[in-house]
């Protein structure tokens, strides 16, 4: 019975963390676009400012909405930015090497790439990051 309330409780974490990496992804999407659009700013200068600023909020919004951690361990912010890093450094790498610029194949790309740094950051997060001192 305890293995299926823990089940659950992941379940529960992991939609959480979606749900707010969604979210973030989507503002990120929609302000970058703005302001690219109505302003003179370099695009990839506007991509990195927002990418860093979206780092502590997100932070704060996976450690209260989603993963719920009360306590955090040392460092706990600076292992959440170096992945978030990482994981970015990584699908830009694994996107642009094998893009294709077929629409459909570079869709499914882009998909499994982003689907398995999500589960990896949620993984990172669950187990290191947010996961309470010993």
């Amino acid at each position: 019975m305890k293995d299926h309330l823990q089940s659950q409780s992941d379940v529960s974490t992991f939609l959480r963390f979606a749900l707010v990496g969604g979210a973030f992804s989507l503002g990120y999407a929609v302000v970058s676009a703005a302001l690219i659009n109505w302003t003179f700013i370099n695009p990839f200068m506007i991509s990195v400012g927002l990418f860093i600023m979206c780092i502590p909020l997100a932070f704060r919004a996976q450690q209260n909405f989603a993963f719920r951690a009360t306590t955090l361990r040392r460092n706990a912010f600076w292992i959440y930015a170096a992945t978030q890093v990482v994981s970015i450094a990584v699908v830009s790498a694994i996107t642009t090497t094998f893009v294709t610029y077929d629409l459909i194949i570079d869709t499914v790309i882009m998909g499994v790439t982003v689907g398995l740094a999500a589960v990896a950051s949620y993984l990172i997060g669950r187990l290191i990051t947010f996961r309470p001192p010993a």
